[in-house]
Protein backbone atom coordinates (compact mmCIF):
# COMPACT_ATOMS: atom_id res chain seq x y z
CA UNK A 1 0.00 0.00 0.00
CA UNK A 2 1.61 3.16 -1.10
CA UNK A 3 1.64 6.29 1.21
CA UNK A 4 -0.82 8.14 -0.94
CA UNK A 5 -3.73 5.38 -0.66
CA UNK A 6 -3.07 5.26 3.20
CA UNK A 7 -4.02 9.16 3.20
CA UNK A 8 -6.90 9.02 1.11
CA UNK A 9 -8.46 6.34 2.99
CA UNK A 10 -8.53 8.13 5.99
CA UNK A 11 -11.25 10.57 6.70
CA UNK A 12 -10.68 13.86 5.50
CA UNK A 13 -12.45 15.02 8.39
CA UNK A 14 -10.61 16.95 11.61
CA UNK A 15 -11.13 14.82 14.44
CA UNK A 16 -11.91 17.23 17.31
CA UNK A 17 -13.17 14.74 20.04
CA UNK A 18 -12.68 11.22 20.70
CA UNK A 19 -15.40 8.37 20.14
CA UNK A 20 -16.25 8.86 23.74
CA UNK A 21 -16.75 12.60 23.85
CA UNK A 22 -18.92 12.54 20.67
CA UNK A 23 -20.67 9.71 22.03
CA UNK A 24 -21.11 11.54 25.63
CA UNK A 25 -22.75 14.85 23.20
CA UNK A 26 -24.21 13.53 20.43
CA UNK A 27 -25.18 9.92 21.23
CA UNK A 28 -28.88 8.51 22.04
CA UNK A 29 -29.72 8.90 25.77
CA UNK A 30 -28.82 5.84 27.80
CA UNK A 31 -30.86 6.54 30.79
CA UNK A 32 -31.04 4.56 34.05
CA UNK A 33 -33.47 4.20 36.19
CA UNK A 34 -33.53 7.73 38.22
CA UNK A 35 -32.85 9.33 35.33
CA UNK A 36 -35.87 7.79 33.45
CA UNK A 37 -38.20 8.64 35.84
CA UNK A 38 -36.51 12.46 36.17
CA UNK A 39 -36.99 13.08 32.06
CA UNK A 40 -40.00 10.76 31.11
CA UNK A 41 -42.22 12.14 33.98
CA UNK A 42 -44.15 14.92 31.92
CA UNK A 43 -45.53 18.18 32.93
CA UNK A 44 -48.74 19.44 31.98
CA UNK A 45 -47.55 21.37 28.97
CA UNK A 46 -45.35 18.41 27.81
CA UNK A 47 -48.34 16.71 28.32
CA UNK A 48 -50.77 18.66 26.70
CA UNK A 49 -48.04 18.37 23.59
CA UNK A 50 -48.32 14.24 23.47
CA UNK A 51 -52.36 14.37 23.88
CA UNK A 52 -51.88 16.57 20.43
CA UNK A 53 -50.18 14.27 18.43
CA UNK A 54 -52.63 11.12 16.50
CA UNK A 55 -52.14 7.70 17.33
CA UNK A 56 -49.46 5.82 20.47
CA UNK A 57 -47.27 5.69 17.68
CA UNK A 58 -46.76 9.50 17.66
CA UNK A 59 -47.78 9.90 21.30
CA UNK A 60 -44.92 7.63 22.36
CA UNK A 61 -41.94 9.19 19.86
CA UNK A 62 -43.33 12.46 21.39
CA UNK A 63 -42.69 11.38 24.53
CA UNK A 64 -39.48 9.41 24.18
CA UNK A 65 -38.22 12.46 22.16
CA UNK A 66 -39.36 15.55 24.53
CA UNK A 67 -37.14 13.52 27.23
CA UNK A 68 -33.87 13.19 25.39
CA UNK A 69 -34.02 16.93 24.29
CA UNK A 70 -34.11 17.31 27.80
CA UNK A 71 -31.50 15.41 28.64
CA UNK A 72 -29.35 16.38 25.50
CA UNK A 73 -30.65 19.64 23.61
CA UNK A 74 -30.77 17.45 20.65
CA UNK A 75 -33.47 15.14 18.55
CA UNK A 76 -32.35 11.50 17.75
CA UNK A 77 -34.07 8.95 14.75
CA UNK A 78 -34.73 5.87 16.41
CA UNK A 79 -36.45 2.62 16.21
CA UNK A 80 -38.75 0.84 18.97
CA UNK A 81 -35.80 -1.64 19.55
CA UNK A 82 -33.31 0.71 20.15
CA UNK A 83 -34.31 2.34 23.31
CA UNK A 84 -37.06 -1.13 24.54
CA UNK A 85 -36.57 -0.06 28.51
CA UNK A 86 -37.38 3.66 28.10
CA UNK A 87 -40.74 2.42 25.68
CA UNK A 88 -41.72 -0.17 28.44
CA UNK A 89 -41.34 2.46 31.15
CA UNK A 90 -43.59 5.19 29.36
CA UNK A 91 -45.99 2.46 28.17
CA UNK A 92 -45.96 1.28 32.20
CA UNK A 93 -46.84 4.56 32.77
CA UNK A 94 -49.09 6.59 30.50
CA UNK A 95 -50.59 3.88 28.68
CA UNK A 96 -50.75 0.63 30.90
CA UNK A 97 -53.34 -1.12 28.96
CA UNK A 98 -51.72 -0.76 25.23
CA UNK A 99 -48.20 -2.52 24.19
CA UNK A 100 -45.34 -1.07 22.14
CA UNK A 101 -46.40 -0.09 18.51
CA UNK A 102 -45.85 -1.93 15.52
CA UNK A 103 -46.07 1.37 13.53
CA UNK A 104 -43.17 4.26 13.38
CA UNK A 105 -44.06 7.65 12.90
CA UNK A 106 -43.74 9.18 9.52
CA UNK A 107 -40.77 11.95 8.73
CA UNK A 108 -43.68 14.37 8.40
CA UNK A 109 -44.66 13.13 12.07
CA UNK A 110 -41.30 13.57 13.52
CA UNK A 111 -40.24 17.09 12.03
CA UNK A 112 -43.44 18.65 13.11
CA UNK A 113 -42.73 17.01 17.04
CA UNK A 114 -39.46 18.37 16.66
CA UNK A 115 -40.81 22.15 15.85
CA UNK A 116 -43.11 21.35 18.89
CA UNK A 117 -40.75 20.54 20.94
CA UNK A 118 -38.40 23.43 20.03
CA UNK A 119 -41.21 25.97 20.69
CA UNK A 120 -42.16 24.51 24.32
CA UNK A 121 -38.90 25.10 25.55
CA UNK A 122 -38.02 28.57 23.85
CA UNK A 123 -35.17 26.89 21.09
CA UNK A 124 -35.14 27.52 17.57
CA UNK A 125 -35.02 25.03 14.28
CA UNK A 126 -31.73 25.06 12.73
CA UNK A 127 -31.22 27.34 10.15
CA UNK A 128 -28.52 28.74 7.68
CA UNK A 129 -28.89 31.91 9.44
CA UNK A 130 -27.61 30.34 12.26
CA UNK A 131 -24.97 28.16 10.06
CA UNK A 132 -23.67 31.85 9.40
CA UNK A 133 -23.59 32.97 12.69
CA UNK A 134 -21.94 29.87 13.86
CA UNK A 135 -18.80 30.34 11.42
CA UNK A 136 -18.53 33.96 12.48
CA UNK A 137 -18.50 32.93 16.20
CA UNK A 138 -15.96 30.04 15.15
CA UNK A 139 -13.77 32.70 13.61
CA UNK A 140 -13.97 35.01 16.60
CA UNK A 141 -12.88 32.27 18.96
CA UNK A 142 -9.96 31.09 16.70
CA UNK A 143 -8.71 34.85 17.45
CA UNK A 144 -8.05 33.29 21.18
CA UNK A 145 -7.09 30.21 20.29
CA UNK A 146 -6.47 27.69 17.64
CA UNK A 147 -6.89 24.67 19.46
CA UNK A 148 -9.68 22.63 17.96
CA UNK A 149 -11.20 21.10 21.45
CA UNK A 150 -10.97 24.55 23.08
CA UNK A 151 -13.25 26.09 19.81
CA UNK A 152 -15.33 23.38 19.25
CA UNK A 153 -15.85 23.74 23.46
CA UNK A 154 -16.37 27.35 23.06
CA UNK A 155 -19.33 26.47 19.93
CA UNK A 156 -21.18 24.25 22.05
CA UNK A 157 -21.05 26.71 24.87
CA UNK A 158 -22.28 29.06 22.50
CA UNK A 159 -24.92 27.04 20.48
CA UNK A 160 -26.40 26.80 23.96
CA UNK A 161 -26.79 29.81 25.10
CA UNK A 162 -28.34 30.64 21.41
CA UNK A 163 -30.86 28.18 22.16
Amino acid sequence: MTTQTKISSKSERLAVLNNAEQEALYGLPDFDDTQRLEFLTLDEHELALVNSRKGLHAQLFCILQIAYFKGKHLFFRFSWDDVLDDCHFVLSRYFPVNSLPKKAPSKYERYAQREKICALYGYQPWSSSLSSQLELQAAHIARRDVTPNFIATELIIWLNDQK
